[in-house]
């Protein structure tokens, strides 16, 4: 099993959970969230988030979701990847989020399991116009 972590701004993650909520009916007690506002103080943040990451590890690694590159809640994270298998991907959105809900429970390779949720991402990005056939 890979410990699953979703790290975001403010309510993001919470409109993230009740997405899951209404595709799988259940948020998954192995899945952690943690919001951060603009109020919240960064250093209590980061140590909330250690000790969720410790609590997440199954001995597989952990994959960390966050919303916007470079922004606080990403930056948070990158001052917690000290090991080979702690991984952070950016850029969250559904596709990401529900590839990795079907899967992290079965996954024993963090490295192959963050490669396949960033290609689901990826893929559930599309361009339509009215010059397209759907």
């Amino acid at each position: 099993m890979i410990g699953l972590m979703i790290i975001t701004h403010e309510t993001v993650g919470q409109a993230n959970m009740q997405l899951i909520q209404h595709i799988f009916g259940s948020v998954p007690d192995k899945v952690s969230l943690i919001g951060v506002r603009s109020s919240d103080s960064l250093e209590s943040k980061h140590t909330e988030m250690v000790e969720k990451l410790s609590a997440l590890d199954y001995g597989h690694g952990v994959l960390i979701l966050t919303d916007i590159f470079g922004a606080t809640p990403c930056n948070l994270v990158c001052r917690m990847i000290k090991r080979d298998d702690v991984i952070l991907l950016t850029g969250l959105n559904a596709p990401m989020l529900i590839k990795a809900l079907q899967n992290f429970a079965k996954a024993d390779d963090v490295h192959k399991f963050a490669e396949e949720v960033k290609t689901a991402a990826i893929a559930g990005i599309m361009t339509i116009s009215n010059q397209d056939e759907l």
